[in-house]
């Protein structure tokens, strides 16, 4: 369940700026491409399908936050360097916005924050995971 709940909330935020969306799937396919895998041997290393992780690396599927944890351990990068050159200059459309609808701004403390909110959702998951075993 919070699993579900996680990538509700990573698909909410980064849903509402796809500019943000493909500079996380372009960071992810130039760290593969950096290390030298193919998106088969990925798949493989991430225990999905071939046809999962090309739908992930295109951008057609935010399951790349399901799997952020692995990606960072495949790639041997911290969270803050995955972070690091994402969402600097992305630019943000909220009709709502009094000064005409277009703010540029760092997005990266709120990839940040993202990103220790999934964790804590994991360690959750993963307490709950265990309460249950306990049970049994």
């Amino acid at each position: 369940m919070l699993l579900l709940q996680k990538n509700k909330f990573v698909t909410f935020l980064i849903g509402k700026n796809m500019d943000l969306q493909s500079q996380i799937v372009s960071k992810i396919r130039r760290l593969r491409h950096e290390k030298g895998y193919s998106q088969p041997q990925m798949a493989e290393k991430l225990n999905m399908e071939k046809s999962v992780y090309a739908r992930l690396e295109t951008g057609k599927t935010y399951s790349w936050a399901k799997y952020l944890e692995e990606l960072l351990t495949v790639f041997e990068i911290t969270p803050d360097k995955f972070f690091e050159d994402i969402g600097a200059s992305v630019v943000i459309n909220n009709s709502n916005c009094p000064h005409g609808g277009n703010n540029i701004g760092t997005l990266y403390q709120e990839n940040r924050e993202v990103y220790e909110k999934l964790l804590v959702a994991k360690d959750e998951q993963i307490a709950l995971l265990k309460e249950m075993l306990g049970r049994k």
